[in-house]
């Protein structure tokens, strides 16, 4: 039969080694497909099933061992190999991953503290199940002597392979973190700088377009403001019109008032004019002179107002009681006396007439003709005119206008 197991790759780091296994073709994929060689394994390393094994069917390997991967029972046998050196550190662990696309490789990843001592372990795993699962043929594998081999292999090299590797390794990583740093630092800084770029250009355009919004609010406060100036001087003029037109329409209403009171008083002072001429002014028939009674009404007539005369109301007739018929002896008596009358009130005392004050502003009422004027006027009618050279009666009075009758 061929090789069961063939490590394709080993990968040592830090703090684990990774190897790369490949079943071969033929072989049991799963430690069920064959129990006998499963069995040997066990009878060889009896304390593998004590192993933790997290994440399958319990909590030890105990409960996994009977079916599960080739792969994964390699990284247990090289375990318990690494465990019974006593060398290879308190804590000695694995763990076993498929590789996708290829059901047959997995990676087996062993904590390392020395790499010859784990790749030497590695290989007599190997071994161990390859004899397993070939049908288990002398020789048969010393767990023993393994061990111990690899003790005297460990020993045989010394610290300074092992110190040597060890500070390769690590100047190795070193070099590739620092290169891996500095590529991350250029591409950082880059980054950081297309960043401030953009940033600046983005801020270019943020104080462009505050400018132009401040720009913007101070061009439309202007015009609010220009507005608000022109609606306030439209108010004024507008206010200053509307006065202008109530003080002209109050200057002529007051003018087209004075105008009217001056027509009223200029028509009452010609009425009263008319009717003092009418009633103060007497024409002589003949001679066209007034008498002295004009004279003197005209002296006594005020100025800008009529006395007007209006007769009074007739007084009522006393009323005359019935007498007493007188008896016999006075009839007798007094029959050859003639009755007396009582005297009548005059009709020309009834109407007297009376003083009374009309003011500029109120109508002249027109006062019929009196008896009084009607005597007045005979009597002036019969009278003769004085002589035009005689002035003394009328004391340097300047006759008025004369009206014919």
């Amino acid at each position: 039969m061929a090789q069961l197991m063939d490590i394709k790759r080993v990968e040592i780091g830090p703090e684990n080694l990774t190897a790369r296994v490949r079943i071969a073709d033929g072989a049991p994929l799963m430690t069920s497909e064959d129990l006998q060689g499963t069995t040997r394994v066990y009878r060889l390393l009896p304390h593998i099933i004590e192993h933790a094994c997290l994440g399958d069917a319990g909590d030890t390997f105990k409960a996994c061992m009977g079916n599960t991967e080739l792969a994964h029972l390699l990284e247990h046998v090289t375990v318990e190999l690494l465990a019974q050196t006593d060398i290879a550190g308190d804590i000695t662990s694995g763990r076993t991953f498929p590789i996708e696309g290829d059901p047959r490789s997995f990676d087996v990843e062993i904590s390392c503290k020395d790499d010859v001592l784990t790749v030497a372990a590695l290989l007599s795993a190997v071994w161990i199940l390859d004899w397993a699962y070939t049908d288990g043929g002398d020789p048969v594998p010393d767990v023993d002597a393994t061990v111990d081999g690899l003790r005297n292999l460990v020993a045989s090299l010394g610290d300074e392979p092992g110190t040597s590797y060890k500070e390769k390794v690590k100047g190795e990583i070193l070099a590739d973190v620092q290169r891996e740093y500095q590529e991350a630092l250029a591409m950082r800084e880059q980054e950081i700088a297309q960043r401030e770029e953009e940033i600046e250009v983005a801020r270019s355009e943020a104080e462009a377009a505050a400018r132009e919004r401040a720009e913007e609010r101070a061009r439309e406060r202007a015009r609010l403001e220009e507005e608000r100036r022109r609606a306030e001087e439209e108010a004024r003029a507008a206010q200053e019109a509307a006065r202008q037109e109530e003080e002209r329409a109050r200057r002529e209403q007051e003018e087209a008032a004075e105008a009217a009171r001056r027509a009223e008083e200029d028509r009452l002072f010609e009425e009263v004019a008319r009717e003092a001429e009418r009633r103060t002014t007497v024409l002589m028939p003949d001679e066209g002179r007034e008498s002295p009674e004009a004279v003197q009404a005209s002296r006594d007539l005020p100025d800008a107002a009529v006395i007007e005369w209006q007769p009074k109301e007739a007084a009522p007739a006393p009323q005359v009681e019935p007498e007493a018929a007188p008896d016999a002896a006075t009839a007798a008596g007094e029959k050859d006396e003639a009755p007396v009358p009582e005297p009548v009130p005059s009709d020309e005392a009834a109407s007297e007439p009376e003083a009374h004050y009309a003011a500029p502003w109120e109508d002249e009422p027109e006062q019929p003709a009196t008896p009084a004027d009607a005597e007045a006027d005979a009597k002036a009618d019969a009278e003769p005119l004085p002589d035009a050279a005689d002035t003394s009666g009328s004391e340097g009075h300047i006759p008025g206008p004369q009206r014919v009758r």
